[in-house]
């Protein structure tokens, strides 16, 4: 991987929004209210924020947990066939409160080690206390980082 590229994919091929999720009304199908709109190029559009919308989430296997009723999470998110769907692979990062500040949770384990990963996020990186494999990222960083991805190549 190279420092450019991280997440760049997700960017290039979904929206990416915040959502919380409040119901599943069919068998991997969430419901979710839309808390923040990064990106309206794949499907999403500015009058989904503060709505409801229901998609087709990761089917969760092992490394990708699915996503549950509860969870605030940044979903990467597109339009296929008329229905939303979360990519199918890591398509979402959980967003914690980690010591009173919130922190987007990305399943790697020590990011801020990795020379690859661009210094926004090394910086504002630590051990997810939760998960020993996994990585708790400044939600202000990431939704930074995220923006500018988005600007560039969104």
């Amino acid at each position: 991987m190279r420092k450019q590229d991280f997440l760049v994919s997700k960017v290039k091929k979904h929206d990416v929004i915040v959502a919380r999720v409040i119901s599943s009304p069919e068998p991997q199908v969430l419901k979710a209210i839309v808390v923040e709109i990064l990106s309206t190029q794949k499907g999403i559009d500015l009058s989904a924020l503060g709505r409801e919308i229901d998609f087709v989430c990761s089917p969760g296997t092992w490394g990708d947990a699915q996503l549950s009723i509860g969870d605030e999470a940044i979903i990467f998110i597109s339009l296929i066939s008329n229905r939303l769907y979360e990519d199918a692979w890591r398509g979402h990062m959980l967003i914690e409160d980690i010591e009173g500040e919130k922190y987007a949770i990305y399943p790697h384990r020590e990011l801020w080690l990795n020379e690859e990963i661009p210094s926004l996020i090394r910086e504002n990186s630590k051990q997810d206390p939760k998960r020993p494999f996994a990585t708790a990222i400044h939600f202000v960083a990431m939704e930074k980082y995220l923006k500018e991805l988005i600007e560039i190549h969104g």
